[in-house]
């Protein structure tokens, strides 16, 4: 059975560029990362990073206000 995939340009030439010095065919390297992950030895975690958005004190003070609300109700 062959299924086809969208792969962006950019990502596949890069992605086939390595294969290649390894003298391996792109479709091992995904069929290898297919069954590493349909396998559970590969996991595909996302990181968040926290960006501070500066704001005036009346607005601030506003949510300041919800967020006691809303340990209130977690106390609660």
């Amino acid at each position: 059975m062959q299924t086809s995939i969208a792969i962006d340009g950019q990502t596949r030439d890069r992605a086939a560029k390595r294969a290649k010095a390894q003298r391996l065919p792109l479709a091992a390297v995904v069929r290898i990362l297919l069954n590493d992950y349909a396998d559970g030895r590969l996991n595909i975690e996302t990181h968040t990073i926290a960006e501070s958005i500066p704001v005036d004190a009346r607005t601030q003070k506003s949510m300041d206000k919800v967020v006691q609300q809303w340990r209130a109700r977690i106390d609660a």
